[in-house]
């Protein structure tokens, strides 16, 4: 049985991945901002899944949750982080009007949470484990483009997050998931897929189904190399 840590499980991805992952057998950890939306799955799998509080924004918080899956799970086979915001006003904004206080809060959550995220979870995650980060398509330099310039500065960021992480901690493997184009509350206006498709794939790939490799650690849902 696979041990999977899920942050940011409230919604969206996150709560499609942890149902997946449940039904697959895998025992499953879910730290969230709210528990309600788990509450069904909590009682479904009661044995099965631990939801614990895991607010990004908050290290005493996520190392207090660290300690709560050592004690539910043992050491991990994967740690993956899909909690990220993409703000109402930049997806009006240009980066040159944007609100700089929105433009912190969001590399709070994007870029700084999945930091925060492995200094928390990286002593829980088993020699040889996974760290995911779900981030996003076109963060090159040549890829440039207007529209949320917030999420996609934060994006680039956490992106590199994972590249940085993989060199330098060589007892754990990185990676940075495009996740596609998913129907969720942030991608409803570009979606081309429901957040079930990126889900099963992702719970594939964390189940070791997909192979990968720690050279191509920025990859899509398919487990497929992205362009950086």
């Amino acid at each position: 049985m696979k041990k999977i840590i899920v942050i940011g499980a409230s919604q969206g991805l996150g709560l499609a991945l942890t149902r997946s992952l449940l039904e697959a057998g895998c025992q499953t950890a879910a730290g969230v901002l709210g528990d309600e939306a788990l509450a069904p799955l909590k009682e479904q799998y009661p044995d099965q899944l631990l939801v614990f509080p895991g607010d990004v924004t908050d290290m005493a918080q996520l190392k207090a949750g660290a300690g709560q899956c050592e004690a539910f799970m043992g050491q991990a086979d994967a740690v993956c982080v899909v909690a990220g915001v993409l703000l109402p006003k930049d997806r009006v904004k240009l980066l040159h009007e944007c609100d700089l206080a929105e433009l912190e809060k969001t590399f709070q959550v994007n870029t700084f949470g999945p930091i925060r995220a492995a200094q928390s979870f990286l002593p829980v995650l088993r020699p040889g484990g996974q760290f995911f980060v779900v981030t996003s398509e076109g963060v090159g330099i040549k890829s440039c483009g207007t529209w949320v310039p917030c999420y996609g500065l934060s994006k680039a960021a956490a992106t590199k997050v994972c590249g940085i992480l993989n060199a330098s901690y060589p007892q754990a493997d990185f990676y940075a998931v495009h996740p596609g184009r998913m129907n969720t509350e942030m991608g409803r206006t570009t979606a081309q897929i429901e957040p079930e498709e990126t889900a099963a794939s992702m719970c594939r790939m964390l189940q070791g189904e997909i192979p990968l490799q720690r050279e191509n650690w920025y990859i899509d849902y398919k487990g497929e190399a992205m362009e950086a």
